[in-house]
């Protein structure tokens, strides 16, 4: 074994996950692209219906303005309005008892695999499923083993600035696809 890490997250290093993964990494960027171009779209249509069916007259062009506002609010504030639905989804999945993470877990890394070890079970990848990895505002390491799954590595799992050199150094060799925000 080269690294093992007791790893210990709570509510808030799980929505800042989420967060990272819905506005800034390159999965969550994507998706929110193409939702501004789906609105965009739908917005283009729905004016060009009503200036046509209007004949362009003065009453379809003033008909129109306030969906041109309505267009740049929700495009202003797409990302807030993402955040603000991401904490109440998190907050119902916290009442019903289903967290999509494990409060503790082990992480071993090993030369050809890495294994998460939770209470609940235990996981082992290869490093080949590996799609990227992001060091996010020195305070986390996501493991990216696809778009929607990711191992958690917090900076304070390290016991020392020495060992998180050394550990960052083995896993370039793993994955090329290393982000750092």
């Amino acid at each position: 074994m080269k690294f093992q890490f007791n790893v210990k997250f709570n509510d808030q290093d799980y929505l800042d996950y989420n967060t990272f993964w819905m506005i800034r990494s390159p999965y969550g960027k994507k998706q929110i692209k193409t939702f501004r171009i789906t609105i965009s779209v739908l917005f283009v249509i729905f004016i060009s219906i009503s200036l046509f069916s209007g004949g362009f007259s003065l009453e379809s062009i003033l008909g129109v303005i306030p969906m041109l506002i309505i267009l740049s609010f929700a495009q202003i504030f797409l990302t807030r309005f993402f955040s603000w639905s991401l904490k109440g989804q998190i907050k119902t999945l916290k009442k019903s008892g289903k967290m999509g993470y494990s409060p503790e877990s082990i992480i071993e890394f090993y030369e050809d695999s890495f294994v998460e070890t939770t209470p609940e079970n235990k996981t082992e990848h290869k490093y080949s499923a590996i799609e990227r990895i992001s060091v996010v505002d020195n305070k986390m390491i996501y493991i990216h083993v696809n778009n929607v799954m990711s191992y958690m590595l917090p900076l304070s799992s390290f016991e020392s600035k020495e060992q998180y050199d050394s550990f960052f150094e083995f896993i370039k060799t793993k994955c090329a696809n290393i982000d750092i925000y």
